[in-house]
């Protein structure tokens, strides 16, 4: 119970900067709030798959393992794409990277960093943490 506790814990923790605004950063655009990229049909699955791997027990731990780390890869793909995307339907109208970057706040790179950080953080949680 404990490592689902801190794994939970670290997850939620790991998904703070999408509470703040990450995209809409130039002059005459509209802020947006990190929840897209959890709202987003990548977003709500690989959060599914984190809080199954994480709190449904299988036989095989193998199982548990593999579904948490599909989440956690979800979560920063469903970063990326909004990162690359979210701007060509309102805004620009085309995919660019240099558009996207224009156009994100400081809190996006810090959400990613900590996104990223979580996937290794989950890792060595595993191995410190037995469960009884």
């Amino acid at each position: 119970m404990k490592k689902k506790i801190i794994l939970s814990s670290a997850f939620v923790l790991s998904l703070i900067p999408m509470l703040f605004n990450q995209y809409g950063g130039a002059k005459g655009v509209q802020e947006i709030s990190g929840f897209i990229n959890l709202w987003s049909p990548i977003g709500i699955i690989a959060t599914i798959l984190v809080l199954i791997g994480v709190w449904i027990p299988f036989r095989k731990a193998f199982a548990n393992r593999s579904l948490t780390l599909i989440g956690l890869i979800g979560i920063v793909v469903s970063e990326i794409y909004q990162f690359l995307t979210w701007h060509s339907y309102t805004i620009t109208g085309k995919i660019s990277v240099q558009k996207s970057m224009a156009f994100v706040f400081p809190t996006f790179y810090v959400g990613l960093v900590l996104s990223l950080s979580m996937i290794g953080a989950y890792f060595i949680i595993d191995q410190w943490i037995k469960e009884n």
